[in-house]
């Protein structure tokens, strides 16, 4: 063998290895990037499901008002949902004024965690008060 084909050789070899290299590590950022866009669509359905659902206030005639919460009814939540196949657990808070309510576990410290944030109105002593509801979520 020649010098020019070690060298040709010499250099396939490092252009095979850093594909391998380069390919691996792109598949490890993919699978980060799908669980927290996992994430984020678990924390907005958890949202969506609270605000129109299950937190929505209903009335006498049993009408149910979406983002109109009664904080009633955080007293019958589990703060634990399965999504798409995966467990979530999550913390809500109750925002209004300057007050903050806090509801459910708190998140691990050493996990991953989306929060939202939504507009909302409390019913409260029969009468409308501007709110937020907010929403910490992490896989379970």
């Amino acid at each position: 063998m020649t010098l020019t084909q070690i060298l040709k050789m010499l250099v396939a070899c490092i252009l095979v290895i850093t594909f391998v290299f380069v390919t691996a590590s792109a598949y490890r950022q993919h699978r980060t990037i799908s669980a927290l866009a996992k994430l984020t669509d678990a924390t907005s359905s958890i949202v969506t499901q609270l605000a129109v659902d299950e937190l929505a206030h209903v009335d006498e005639a049993g009408n149910k008002y979406s983002y109109i919460l009664d904080q009633g009814r955080v007293e019958n939540l589990t703060f634990r949902r399965e999504i798409g196949g995966e467990n979530f657990e999550f913390q809500i808070s109750l925002f209004q004024g300057s007050e903050n309510r806090t509801f459910g576990p708190a998140p691990p410290e050493n996990r991953t965690n989306c929060s939202l944030v939504v507009a909302c109105s409390l019913w409260s002593n029969d009468r409308l008060q501007l709110a937020k509801l907010g929403v910490i979520a992490w896989y379970a």
